[in-house]
């Protein structure tokens, strides 16, 4: 009996087996692979949820949660609000006894974009839209920490024109240091505002809305102006450094119940970021100075003007300035140091304003992921009344972010 034909049977059930089993793995193959790409496309950074011919959708944000330990060295009940979420350096409390340090949990900063854009014949529209939580006087933290969302930014551009909230044209926004404070220096301009802009090359040209902030006014602002904050700005630089100048010219007004008395003032800023060697390490700065800065610079730390006896506006002259230096000290890990300081030369109907602040941070951030940074950093603030009474807040913050 010859075990040739056996033999034969056996060869090629196994090569049958083979190729089949090798079908078997490409099929398998070829599906990973196609959810894998699946997989890649729903977590890019930028998500694309909706898609038609001529327009596109994306959405993205960041969840980020900060712990702060403060400690005021005038006030034992220091002022709680918007300045326990980030430095606030109006808030700070003066002539008071030292307190205990308070602690602080918040996810306030957390926010959500939505971004879209359409082609049409007359050319492409985009628009963007952002909100997150902070400054809401919603919730409570008793229970729930429910927080109402706020418009951060709502607007759309189309050719050379920009129509919605944004920042303001008087601010530089990549000189802003990279620390985990939501604002940070003091001296820094910081203001989102409805407006129309013009761009044209490195010239930006705006009309923002208006809004008064004078000393012995009733009310904290006023919207009595008759005429927008006129912008004026020119960007300039090449590869990683970037400078600016912008001039302001804007109105303080308010209603006397009569008629409207207001003041024409100007302010004006220069800012930039500079890239310093070939790691990564740069250097950001501003210097700001007018007699309009008022709620321009480090969130309304001064008031524009002063209502005199006679029903006059006398104006502030004021400067602002702070540098920042960001280190990478490898891929993973960073950190920034920023000081600052501003001023104001009040007239003597402000009474008691302040006078003077100063602002120190410093910090250490992980990112061992490009979606994910924790880190720590220590805020100094100051601040000095015309009379010379003072106050100072030390404090510790924590934070982690998580970025989709």
């Amino acid at each position: 009996m010859t075990l040739r034909p056996f033999t034969a049977a056996l060869v090629s059930a196994g090569m049958l087996s083979s190729q089949v089993m090798a079908n078997e793995v490409n099929q398998r193959i070829e599906k990973l692979e196609q959810e894998i790409n699946a997989l890649k496309t729903q977590t890019t950074h930028h998500n694309t949820s909706t898609k038609s011919n001529n327009s596109a959708v994306t959405l993205g944000g960041y969840i980020k949660f900060d712990g702060i330990v403060s400690e005021y060295s005038d006030g034992r009940n220091a002022t709680s609000g918007i300045g326990e979420d980030f430095l606030v350096v109006s808030t700070i409390p003066t002539g008071g006894e030292a307190g205990d340090p308070q602690t602080h949990f918040s996810a306030k900063e957390s926010r959500l974009w939505v971004k879209g854009q359409t082609q049409t014949d007359a050319g492409l529209i985009k628009g963007y839209i952002e909100v997150d939580f902070q400054g809401s006087s919603q919730g409570d933290e008793r229970i729930s920490n429910s927080y109402s969302p706020r418009i951060r930014h709502a607007y759309f551009s189309w050719e050379n024109w920009l129509f919605g909230q944004t920042w303001s044209t008087f601010f530089n926004v990549s000189a802003l240091p990279d620390l985990l404070d939501f604002v940070g220096p003091v001296g820094t301009i910081f203001v989102r505002q409805a407006q129309i802009r013009y761009s044209s090359g490195g010239f930006q040209f705006a009309a923002e809305n208006p809004s008064s902030t004078l000393y012995n006014d009733a009310a904290s602002s006023s919207d009595d102006n008759q005429v927008p904050d006129l912008i004026a700005r020119y960007n300039f630089g090449s590869g990683n450094t970037n400078y600016s100048v912008a001039i302001m010219g804007r109105e303080l007004a308010y209603d006397t119940g009569t008629d409207i008395e207001s003041e024409f003032g100007y302010a004006a800023s220069f800012a930039g970021k500079v890239a310093v060697g070939e790691s990564g390490d740069d250097l950001r700065f501003m210097l700001n100075a007018g007699n309009a800065l008022g709620r321009y610079m480090g969130l309304n730390a001064f008031r524009g003007g002063s209502i005199e006896t006679d029903s006059s506006i006398e104006l502030v002259d004021q400067w602002g300035v702070f540098a920042a230096y960001r280190h990478l000290w490898n891929e993973q890990w960073r950190s920034s140091f920023s000081l600052s300081a501003a001023q104001a030369d009040n007239p003597a109907s402000a009474g008691n304003a302040a006078k003077q602040y100063e602002t120190v941070h410093a910090n250490l951030i992980y990112k061992p992921v490009a979606a994910l940074d924790i880190g720590g950093e220590m805020i100094v603030g100051n601040k000095e009344l015309e009379d010379g009474t003072d106050g100072a807040v030390n404090r510790l913050q924590f934070s982690a972010k998580y970025t989709f």
